[in-house]
């Protein structure tokens, strides 16, 4: 069986508040596409947002998007952004 590289995930402060203030279920959501995103963090659902490849975002649920950067087998989630349906000034009719 091949061995599968799994990025060491950190967090900047502001980040790891925001991830702590998460509710139980959306907190859930997010630690599984985290655990994901560590085994692979180039995915092609991700993009490039600075001059190199290892400056990147993803929206890693309907409701969180991340920035985060790669180096050395490290993934460091620098900020989040999270949405709630509550906020949105004009919601998408059906």
């Amino acid at each position: 069986m091949p061995h599968e590289e799994i990025y060491e995930v950190l967090y900047t402060e502001p980040a790891a508040r925001d991830r702590d203030r998460l509710d139980p279920v959306r907190r859930a959501a997010f630690d599984k596409a985290v655990e994901i995103l560590a085994r692979d963090p180039y995915t092609e659902v991700s993009r490039s947002i600075g001059v190199g490849d290892q400056d990147r975002e993803i929206r890693l649920t309907s409701q969180i998007v991340a920035e985060y950067m790669v180096s050395r087998g490290r993934l460091l989630l620098v900020m989040l952004r999270i949405f709630d349906d509550a906020d949105i000034l004009l919601p998408e009719e059906g």
